[in-house]
């Protein structure tokens, strides 16, 4: 055995008050800890018995064991991910006397069948100094508090100050849980954020937190994602009786801590084999550029076409109410005004005045400078989406369009966008619609490799 690096902690007035051991073995790793002198407002010191070990297993341990501020778990069912979350909890309390942390599940109910028993067995009653089964709420004797807490009304818990907390669950709470209530919670006290969640595909929140991780730089965050059979809990028989009875992305997602979209997928030939930091800018060619007319945002999607392919190499997107004469002036700045660039905007620009005034937003890209090449009916939907899987994966079984990963909206909308249920419809809820509109504009007037029969009626023209 040997100590690990969070030993010696103090409680108040500078007593020695607590020990952890850390015995890492091959596949788990054990933690004994016990409490002594702790000091309580009356002046006494309380000798406290030595808890039964907490153990750990493999994958668990190298959670716990990380030092980052900010942690990301992705696991599968029954990976036992809740009672690392208690033990996580109890770690921090008795490590900072008179702090407050927070087990935050997606409904009070939850919070309570998942997390409450197993807390309570895991505090040893000498700890503990009050308890309150309504508010689900543990006193230490060292004055540090452990609540658990259901984020349906998330703005309850603004206000409080918080040394660390635990999202359980965190894919199906709302986006706002933790930008505007628990992260301006942890900001006095620099306090740790443990997010951990089975999947729910790729157009939740939790799947852009996800992404966000290896991007950071500050070196606080860090991530993790592990199967059912490597949480250890779960016999592998019973893993592949489970594969026989669900369809494969339920599976995947559920037992594989994969993520997937259950509903429908629009962009259904989009793969990763699509992404290639390799594509680049081709000065000496025309620019071809997608607009989706968006007042929040306005998408703009850049390629080059050169043996037969297409190369997407940059988006632009603006926010906060953009006109069209912003986005002309940035596709300036960033390319010139000697260079060729044709635009192929969304129809109904010929006609529409997103900048509220004036001239039309097809007429303001021609003022501009731009060619705009655009039918004069807008294209049936069916006929957009058609375009946009062709040109990701045609009838040949080639991919011909190459995407750069700065593409980051475009790449988050062909993973995630799906249809509205019981529809044929892309679901515009999702908010994510807007790069693949603008990417289908730019397929079906540029790069429209599917069958015409496929393809409804429309005419076509070039300004």
């Amino acid at each position: 055995m040997y100590k690990s690096n969070i030993c010696n902690k103090t409680l108040h007035r500078g007593r020695v008050a607590k020990f952890f051991f850390i015995n890492p073995g091959v596949r788990n790793l054990l933690i004994k800890h016990r409490i002594s002198c702790c000091y309580s407002k009356s002046g006494y010191y309380f000798c406290m018995a030595v808890a039964e070990p907490l153990s750990l297993r493999w994958a668990q341990g190298e959670v716990f064991k990380a030092d980052e501020r900010f942690r990301v778990l992705v696991a599968g069912r029954r990976f036992g991910k809740s009672y690392l979350s208690c033990v996580e909890l109890l770690k921090g309390a008795i490590s900072k006397p008179g702090e407050t942390y927070f087990y935050c599940a997606p409904t009070y109910r939850m919070a309570k069948d998942i997390a409450w028993k197993t807390l309570k067995k895991l505090v040893p009653k000498q700890w503990i100094k009050s308890k309150n089964e309504t508010d689900l709420k543990i006193e230490l004797v060292n004055e540090s508090t452990i609540e658990l807490k259901g984020t349906e009304n998330a703005m309850a818990l603004r206000g409080r100050s918080l040394s660390g907390v635990v999202l359980d669950e965190a894919a199906f709470m709302d986006r706002e849980v933790w930008s505007e209530v628990i992260r301006p919670a942890l900001a006095d006290k620099q306090g740790w954020a443990l997010f951990i969640s089975t999947p729910d595909g790729t157009a939740s929140w939790f799947y852009d937190l996800w992404c966000y991780v290896p991007e950071d730089e500050s070196g606080d965050w860090k991530r993790w994602s592990f199967t059912t059979i490597e949480g250890g809990n779960v016999p592998k028989e019973e893993v592949e009786a489970a594969r026989g009875q669900l369809d494969n992305r339920t599976f995947r997602q559920e037992f594989e801590a994969s993520f997937e979209n259950l509903t429908g997928l629009v962009a259904i030939s989009f793969d990763d084999e699509n992404i290639s930091s390799e594509v680049q800018d081709l000065h000496m060619l025309p620019l071809y550029m997608g607009v989706d007319f968006n007042v929040d945002p306005l998408c703009g999607i850049c390629a080059v076409k050169n043996n037969e392919n297409l190369y997407v190499f940059d988006e632009i997107i603006l926010r906060g109410g953009a006109t069209t004469w912003d986005f002309a002036e940035e596709v300036v700045n960033r390319y010139g005004v000697e260079r060729r660039i044709i635009t192929c905007p969304d129809p109904t620009g010929g006609a529409r005045k997103t900048s509220g005034v004036g001239l039309t937003d097809h007429t303001i890209l021609r003022r501009s400078g731009f060619t705009v090449s655009s039918p004069k009916a807008p294209w049936k939907i069916r006929d957009k989406i058609t375009a946009v899987n062709t040109a990701l994966f045609d009838a040949a079984g080639d991919r011909r369009t190459f995407i750069h990963p700065r593409c980051k909206e475009l790449i988050k909308s062909l993973r995630t966008l799906t249809y509205a249920p019981n529809t044929g419809m892309p679901n515009k809820n999702l908010g994510v619609d807007h790069a693949f509109d603008a990417f289908g504009y730019l397929c079906l007037q540029q790069f429209n490799l599917a069958k015409p029969e496929t393809l409804g009626q429309t005419s076509f023209r070039i300004y």
